[in-house]
């Protein structure tokens, strides 16, 4: 199906989760009896003491509904009727305020064109038995929004918990997000070879999608040997690269709205041979851990699985010692996986709802042995997330240990060898459906 088709389809979807929340949120003992709900792109902002802007990231909720990067833009949602959206092009003659209206998307709406936010108090309800979500709360005040339903919790609990499943039309923004970003990673890979350094291997990745920085849905991460090792690795180093073993990549690109998170480690044949079969085993544990997405599976036992598997690994490459049994006890295997196996995915890359054990708001943590990980739900139908095993040779966790209860069990000259490779970190984008489960990452269309 066309996007259009799809597109269609899924307005009708969010429209009948809202109409079920305002349903749910309308019975409840002294319920407020909402009437329809407004929804905010948000509005920009600037750096204290300076007119440069901040760069723009419209409300997932908002674009739950648009597939529109702008602010103060606004979505009408009333019962039983079209959704409204509120277009607003102020008169400007320092920046670009033109919006690509496509009919793809716009024919799902009743569009009222407005030059100021301000002036969709006209066209609201007359009771303002409206709900509000969003940051900007100054502007639902300003509206006559009634205070206590903005960003009402039962209702953004509601909405959050059924973000987790998506539809056709995201399934299909999220499938050619994946395919763009294995271009781009492509591209990386090819630069890593010829010896580019960070820089040029995150331009690389751009330059393969003609994309912009702030076109990503999250900042790259490109290390280099140690660097690799670290989780959020936020630099650059433009120095020569044809001397790095090992390139760590974290990428991904958005369509409409909807961003891929993929991640690759490379090695060159000249990398410690430990580190290279550390590497193939990790590739290998991250094929079968997706196997594993399969309906009503709790997420959570991909993640102990993970660890088991790590565990078994760092035995058998010979850089933990001792028994199977003391070494769970002891949890050494979260001093080189220490984050969690994967999150929700969509318009926010760690997407919102991952601790939900119902649509009503009850929660589900992490478990306390495991407290990074982000998604602790039981797998549903539709449900898109990563699965991303990692093993990282962190200097900031294991020198604690050289004089700690996992001194004996560690083999530090084995370690000190591996610390300058850093670390390996594989990351897939897995649609749970009725069959096996759908890697978008590897899919067909991504090659």
């Amino acid at each position: 199906m066309d996007n259009a088709t799809l597109f269609a389809k899924h307005i009708k979807h969010v429209q009948g989760i809202y109409e079920r929340a305002l349903l749910d949120l309308n019975q409840e003992k002294g319920g407020p009896n909402v009437e329809a709900v407004l929804i905010h792109s948000g509005s920009e902002d600037h750096y204290f003491g300076d007119d440069r802007g901040i760069v723009f990231e419209a409300f997932g909720h908002f674009r739950h509904w648009v597939p529109l990067n702008r602010p103060d833009q606004m979505v009408l949602v009333v019962p039983g009727s079209k959704p409204v959206f509120f277009q607003v092009v102020p008169p400007d003659f320092w920046y670009e305020q033109t919006i690509n209206a496509e009919s793809w998307w716009t024919d799902c709406f009743d569009i009222v064109q407005l030059d100021d936010p301000a002036k969709v108090l006209d066209h609201l309800p007359a009771a303002r038995r409206i709900a509000f979500l969003g940051q900007n709360t100054a502007f639902a005040s300003n509206m006559s929004l009634p205070a206590f339903l903005h960003n009402e919790r039962h209702l953004t609990n509601y909405l959050d918990y059924y973000r987790g499943m998506k539809t056709e039309y995201e399934i299909a923004q999220l499938k050619e997000a994946n395919r763009l970003a294995m271009i781009g990673h492509e591209a990386a890979r090819q630069s890593f070879l010829k010896g580019g350094s960070e820089w040029d291997i995150h331009l690389a990745f751009l330059n393969a999608n003609q994309m912009l920085e702030t076109d990503s849905p999250y900042t790259n991460i490109v290390g280099l040997d140690e660097k690799s090792a670290i989780l959020h690795y936020q630099n650059k180093r433009r120095c020569d690269g044809r001397q790095a073993k090992v390139m760590l990549i974290d990428a991904g690109v958005k369509v409409n709205g909807y961003g891929s998170d993929i991640t690759r480690t490379y090695v060159r044949d000249d990398a410690h041979p430990t580190f290279r079969s550390l590497l193939a085993k990790m590739e290998q544990l991250e094929l079968d851990l997706v196997e594993m997405a399969v309906i009503d599976t709790p997420y959570v036992k991909i993640h102990e699985t993970a660890h088991a598997r790590i565990l078994k690994m760092l035995q058998e490459e010979g850089v933990l010692k001792g028994s199977e049994e003391l070494l769970k006890k002891k949890k050494a295997s979260s001093l080189f996986f220490p984050h969690g196996i994967g999150h929700l995915l969509g318009i926010q890359v760690h997407d919102v709802g991952g601790f939900f054990a119902d649509d009503h708001g009850k929660l589900a943590p992490p478990p306390e042995d495991h407290k990074f990980l982000r998604l602790n739900r039981t797998m549903k139908k539709d449900m898109v997330f990563t699965v991303e095993p990692g093993l990282y040779f962190i200097p900031v966790l294991l020198d604690p240990q050289r004089k700690g209860e996992l001194a004996d069990s560690i083999n530090w000259s084995l370690v000190d060898e591996l610390i300058p490779f850093g670390g390996i970190r594989i990351e897939d984008n897995i649609v749970v459906t009725d069959a096996a489960p759908l890697n978008l990452t590897r899919s067909g269309l991504c090659y």
